[in-house]
């Protein structure tokens, strides 16, 4: 990464020497003036954006700055555990000096043209040096190796399509036959476990090379885990999407100008609640996280789920809140055996969706409440490992199914064992494993599935018969079936979409009109081209803008409903 970070930090520092120039060229303070203020205020932008980097690697974005600057309970939150850390002791005192140092550079200097003309060399030998492209290493955020001014102009997956593009793209679109089989029929109750940030590079048996999950290991050993499994996206957000309604989380126009998270993908048909409700069951979501963070329940609500608490559950008072307000994962593994306890009675079958918390950066962990990446993801395993237990003990896998997924590949450079063994696919990849006494097949699982698998797999396993898209597979049977191809919305390159089939890898490029396959091409690459588009069209345009947020931003907020339903 150095010599990208370099690179790109070259061509800030050639406008930081081209301000201070402009400041010495100047004989009256009054001219000075308006270029030290330039020179401070692209300094404390690149202050804050380290901070951002440091903790979210992620650059910071004016879109996200608007986008997010409503959650200020969450920022809060974050931003106190932040500063407890030893990076946010030295961003304090960092701030501290700028603060008293701040005057200084906005004193009046004489005039030196000699020092002017030093800071114009100097600025247009930064400058070439910033042309210079080096050949970066892969990342799943390859705009941190940008500088933020650069990052903040890169923005082709938001370009609207023309209506002549969208009357030809929707009168050419052939949609693929579906295939249809005949259902299990079969009645279990169901959990789909989400850990956050839950990667491959932390799996001594789905990584090969760090050890910080024995316990899952453990599990996944001893019932049925699959090595090539896909996240659809790479946010905790695009992960729901897909394990909850089976498509994959391809970003709409105007997705990464906006707040709306979850619109467009909000229509309840063929997503897991609908799937379970045609078969008796009821539908739950649990997480210990705040649920007004992003508008989780306005989403849920439209999805048809039965139920859905988080921070705000009674039970959770008492613990201690961290990030997004949520108590540890402990805490919310044991209410949700408290809720299974108290259902024991009833026959109904049921559908719960879990979602933790405790593995999100800035990574702190519960125990020692230190900044510990190992540390917490060996906190989150032993909490795995309870959960597990205690469903035993409940006898639960008799008739019962725990799905096990991460969201996401966490937010951190790829290793370089990670990157020589899965290649470029590292930035896509989470374990998955399925926990049941019931017929499944044991041990490894070949073929490449992901998360868009889930409701599908639920569907085949549930209903008398169900159907399935080419992008979708059926996991749940004596004879696992992979989907034709996989989509994979990158993070690194937000106008690229990756598009896994057999062997090969391809990529869609979002950028319009212009957008395009490259890569190699399966025989229905067009097809399957078109059918992206073509959902992306008709999601239509998220229009957000940006002074709309501004004012959305000074106007008092009323706060998102939180309560759930009853518990059912």
């Amino acid at each position: 990464m150095a010599a990208t970070a370099a690179q790109q930090d070259a061509s800030l520092l050639a406008v930081l020497f081209a301000l201070i120039g402009l400041a010495f060229l100047m004989r009256r303070y009054w001219l000075q003036l308006p270029w030290l203020l330039l020179a401070v205020v692209l300094v404390l932008a690149y202050a804050v954006d380290i901070v951002v980097a440091q903790t979210l690697t992620q650059r910071l974005f004016l879109f996200d700055m608007i986008k997010f600057g409503k959650e200020i309970s969450a920022i809060t939150q974050f931003s106190a555990i932040f500063f407890a850390t030893p990076a946010g002791k030295v961003a304090i005192a960092l701030s501290a000096a700028g603060v008293l140092l701040l005057p200084l550079a906005l004193l009046p200097r004489p005039q030196r043209p000699r020092l002017a003309l030093a800071c114009f060399a100097a600025s247009a030998a930064l400058f070439l040096l910033g042309s210079w492209q080096p050949v970066s290493m892969q990342y799943v955020h390859s705009n941190v190796l940008q500088n933020f001014v650069a990052a903040n102009f890169d923005f082709g997956v938001d370009k609207p399509y023309s209506a002549v593009f969208t009357e030809k793209i929707a009168h050419e679109y052939v949609p693929p036959a579906l295939t249809c089989e005949s259902g299990q029929s079969m009645r279990p109750d169901l959990i789909v476990l989400t850990v956050e940030s839950l990667s491959m590079h932390q799996s001594q048996l789905f990584g090969g090379f760090r050890n910080l999950m024995p316990r899952l290991d453990a599990i996944a050993h001893a019932h049925t885990y699959f090595p090539d499994f896909i996240a659809n996206g790479f946010t905790t957000d695009g992960g729901m999407i897909a394990m909850i309604t089976g498509r994959a989380p391809v970003p709409s126009i105007g997705r990464y100008q906006s707040a709306q998270a979850f619109a467009g993908f909000d229509d309840p048909h063929d997503a897991i609640p609908d799937i379970v409700h045609a078969q008796g069951y009821t539908a739950h979501f649990f997480t210990s996280g705040d649920l007004g963070f992003l508008d989780k329940p306005k989403w849920l609500k439209s999805l048809l789920f039965d139920s859905w608490e988080g921070a705000e559950h009674p039970f959770y008072n008492g613990w201690k809140r961290r990030h997004f307000g949520a108590a540890e994962d402990k805490a919310l593994y044991q209410r949700f055996l408290q809720w299974l306890d108290a259902r024991k009675d009833d026959m109904t079958p049921w559908f719960a969706y879990v979602l933790t918390v405790s593995t999100h950066p800035p990574f702190i962990n519960p125990e020692s409440d230190s900044f510990d990446e190992e540390g917490v993801f060996r906190y989150a395993d032993a909490q795995i490992g309870m959960f597990y237990d205690e469903l035993v003990k409940r006898d639960f896998f008799k008739n019962g199914i725990l799905m096990i997924s991460g969201d996401h590949r966490s937010m951190s450079p790829l290793f370089a064992p990670e990157q020589v063994r899965f290649g470029d696919s590292a930035l896509a990849r989470t374990p998955f494993i399925v926990v049941t006494d019931l017929a499944v097949p044991r041990g490894a699982v070949a073929g490449r599935f992901s998360q868009t698998d889930i409701p599908s797999s639920i569907a085949d396993l549930v209903n008398v018969q169900s159907c399935r898209t080419p992008a979708q597979g059926a996991f749940l049977r004596g004879r696992p079936q992979p989907p034709e191809y996989v989509l994979h919305a990158r993070g690194d390159k937000r106008n690229k979409v990756d598009v896994y089939f057999g062997p090969q890898q391809a990529q869609i490029v979002l950028d319009g009109d212009a957008s395009h396959w490259s890569g190699p091409q399966p025989t229905d690459w067009r097809q399957i081209l078109d059918g992206v588009l073509l959902d992306r069209i008709r999601r239509g345009v998220l229009d957000e803008n940006i002074f709309d947020m501004i004012v959305e931003l000074r106007t008092p907020q009323q706060q998102p409903v939180t309560a759930s339903p009853p518990p059912q």
